[in-house]
């Protein structure tokens, strides 16, 4: 009997191609709590950045009818944005 990987599992695939890292070792940095990644010849290694996620308030006009004016605007929802660092 043959056995076949269910549906989902089938349509993965890798996102980047697979390759050895970019640093050779990891340290933590006593004074910042980060890790610092180096190469072979003991260099620091910038790896990719994560973005920030800032959070604005969105407004809107509503209200009024047929000739008449607009509300005010009030915020009424939340808009996350991601930017890098």
């Amino acid at each position: 009997m043959t056995s076949v990987a269910p549906w989902a599992l089938r349509l993965v695939t890798d996102r980047h191609p697979a390759g050895p890292p970019p640093y050779t070792s990891v340290h933590l940095d006593e004074r910042t709590q980060t890790a610092v990644y180096t190469d072979a010849n003991g260099r620091v290694v910038e790896l990719a950045r994560h973005g920030t996620n800032k959070t604005t308030g969105t407004a809107t006009f509503s209200g009024g009818g047929d000739g008449q004016e607009p509300t005010p605007q009030v915020q009424d929802d939340n808009t996350t944005d991601y930017e890098s660092d």
